[in-house]
């Protein structure tokens, strides 16, 4: 008899405390990585991520606009094909992290290649690792590879991994062989590291 019965969406039931504080921690994380490390060194990473950077190289945006607006759509497939939930806390997550883009100062961390491919990935990873944990996502393509893994059961690292090739190939083909290199080495630090948050 109790109301309890049917699926109610209210703030409450989908955010709690835990999910908002990961959440919060991994869109930090992850413009610490973007705006004092990549941007200023010019560096890229897969997905959306290293598609908005190239945007923002190219033609000189605001990385904050493609990063949310190339998130949306995957957001809403998120929403037919995940879940509410899922698509809740992914468009929370997508929604900070465009603001935090903007509010945050970070600096400059550092010149040097190595350490910015390193540091870049590691933060990068935990933005990533936390905002999952917190139930959502900061990288569309992480829903694709989500709802890609339910149904065909290939694994989250394959999908992204086929994806993100192709945008090295780009990168190698417009900046340069080394920003390519170096590009995959951020990435993998960051597949690395957001692993070992995701899986504890």
């Amino acid at each position: 008899m109790s109301s309890h019965n049917s699926e109610s969406f209210s703030f409450k039931t989908v955010f709690s405390i835990k999910s908002l504080i990961l959440t919060m921690v991994g869109v930090v994380c992850a413009v610490v990585a973007i705006k004092g490390f990549m941007i200023p060194n010019h560096f890229l990473d897969g997905g959306l991520l290293g598609i908005s950077i190239l945007i923002h190289e190219f033609y000189h945006i605001d990385v904050s606009i493609p990063l949310v607006l190339l998130n949306l759509p995957f957001v809403y497939i998120g929403y037919k094909k995940i879940g509410k939930n899922f698509a809740a806390h992914a468009f929370l997550a997508v929604i900070l992290l465009g603001i935090v883009m903007n509010v945050l100062p970070v600096p400059e961390i550092t010149k040097d290649h190595f350490l910015t491919a390193v540091f870049g990935g590691v933060f990068v990873g935990l933005g990533i690792g936390f905002v999952i944990r917190g139930g959502g996502v900061i990288d569309g393509l992480e829903v694709i590879a989500e709802y890609s893994n339910k149904k065909f059961g290939l694994s989250t690292n394959e999908i992204i991994m086929a994806i993100n090739t192709t945008i090295f190939l780009i990168i190698a083909l417009y900046l340069g062989l080394e920003k390519a290199m170096y590009s995959i080495v951020t990435y993998y630090t960051a597949l690395k590291v957001s692993d070992y948050v995701v899986d504890g």
